[in-house]
């Protein structure tokens, strides 16, 4: 009998042991060189002029904000804003560098911290600007997707400099 309680304990503590073993453990630093990975796609794309692969990069319900607009809401509405801006900014020489990254100890939600420049000839000259911006990056079906975007310019106005 003290066998047969032995070998249910063991049978017991097998089990759980494998229960706990079998819970996705997540490589938070994989998950941030995911993340640093899809920003320099994106540059990429950016740089590129490919609206159409960047505004791929977000959720379905993705939602990147731009000042002096209505914030854009799907890849579809993204991809408007993208070529529109592109249109309206011609020779737009743009530039980010991640600073720092952050994932949810779930793996399934993080937040990029980053640095943006970026340049427009035009006719009174070079017009330059810089920032940061913080983009929310959300793993849906195990892709991460942009879930919000937004930058905000840190460069003094003119007056101030």
């Amino acid at each position: 009998m003290s066998k047969l309680i032995s070998l249910f304990f063991v049978i017991m503590l097998t089990a759980c042991s494998q229960q706990q073993s079998g819970k996705h453990k997540v490589d938070l630093n994989a998950e941030e060189q995911a993340i640093r990975a899809i920003s320099m796609k994106w540059l990429e794309f950016e740089k590129n002029n490919d609206e159409a692969s960047s505004a791929a990069l977000f959720a379905d319900d993705g939602i990147s904000y731009s000042a002096n607009v209505e914030p854009a809401v799907g890849p579809v509405a993204i991809e408007e804003s993208f070529v529109k801006s592109s249109e309206k900014n011609p020779g737009l020489v743009m530039d980010w560098t991640t600073d720092r990254v952050e994932v949810a100890a779930s793996g399934d939600l993080a937040v990029e911290y980053g640095s943006y420049k970026m340049s427009l000839p035009g006719p009174e000259g070079l017009k330059d600007d810089y920032g940061k911006y913080v983009t929310v990056y959300r793993k849906i079906n195990g892709t991460w997707k942009v879930a919000a975007d937004i930058g905000t310019s840190t460069k003094p106005k003119e007056s101030e400099q």
